[in-house]
């Protein structure tokens, strides 16, 4: 038995997953540059991994740390493979794990906890598996080399502050099934021009897109505009909203200096305070109700002034 309380196997510490009847690896003791996790140990499959697998996290109590990165982040694997049969990955399984730059997941894989991949800071494409339902909060955060993601299947809730920070990120594939973009989730995509939104009423969380270099958006339905959604977003040309749009949210579109014209075919009803704030380029706007309510400072720094 080793001091994390599992048997050892190779480089691996491992113990039993009851939930998901088999073996989790606990954390790995090697110094490998490159690491394949076995698929059985002593007859027995691998069906999970645990949290922070590959590094160490000085615990500051209730659950806060006293550092953002894993402090061996810097000698963790260039390269990891993962075992068919695989089948949960837990939060922080990768977490901070500075060096690897691709991961490919394999299609066993039906769960993936929050903050799994947070930190990668070399990572740069990934794929999730089509069994993947939800893309948990703040998996992807401050992976600043991550390029490409693409998500298959039924993923259908992009969660809070998922890809926060991915200054690299250039091309997001949404499966259809996606009908909810949580707060902050793409805040800070500084490369990402555009987004191919699926044809479904999508609700969006509050700065989903603040701060992105997005440049375009063409939205198919959706009743509302978050709060900040579009916050800072500098490069933001156009918006289109299809059908559905009733209410634009504070902040909305505050600071989007080069946003010229934004389009929807309903009347919008409330526009919240500061919606277009600073927006000095703005030349198009759709008809809203005559009885609509608004918030402070809507149109300050336009040419609505």
């Amino acid at each position: 038995m080793s001091e994390l309380g599992g048997a050892v196997y190779n480089d691996f510490v491992y113990g039993p997953d009851n939930d998901n009847k088999g073996l989790r690896l606990i954390k790995y003791i090697g110094s490998a540059c490159k690491v394949e996790i076995p698929a059985e140990i002593n007859g027995e499959r691998v069906v999970s991994l645990g949290p922070y697998v590959f590094v160490d996290i000085d615990d500051a109590g209730e659950g806060r740390f006293k550092a953002d990165v894993a402090k061996n982040g810097k000698a963790t694997p260039y390269e990891i493979i993962l075992p068919q049969g695989l089948e949960y990955i837990s939060y922080c399984a990768f977490y901070g794990c500075e060096n690897i730059k691709r991961i490919l997941i394999p299609e066993s894989v039906t769960e993936i906890g929050s903050s799994a991949f947070a930190f990668c800071q070399q990572l740069e494409s990934i794929k999730l598996p089509s069994g993947i339902s939800i893309l948990n909060r703040s998996m992807f955060r401050n992976c600043f080399s991550l390029k490409e993601a693409v998500l298959t299947g039924k993923v259908g809730s992009i969660g809070f502050i998922a890809f926060e920070n991915c200054r690299s990120l250039e091309k997001v594939v949404l499966p259809d099934s996606v009908s909810s973009i949580e707060m902050r989730a793409f805040c800070g995509c500084s490369s990402l021009r555009n987004i191919k939104l699926p044809d479904n009423d999508i609700e969006f969380g509050n700065g989903a897109f603040a701060e992105s270099g997005l440049v375009e958006v063409s939205i198919p339905h959706t009743s509302f505009i978050s709060e900040a959604m579009f916050h800072n977003c500098r490069e933001l040309e156009s918006l289109r909203v299809s059908e559905g749009l009733e209410e634009i949210r504070a902040d909305a579109f505050n600071g989007c200096i080069s946003l010229e014209t934004v389009y929807f075919p309903e009347r919008v009803r409330m526009i919240g305070s500061r919606a277009f704030c600073g927006c000095e380029a703005l030349e198009s706007l759709s008809p809203i109700e005559p009885d609509a309510v608004y918030g402070d400072d809507v149109w300050k720094g336009t040419n609505f002034c």
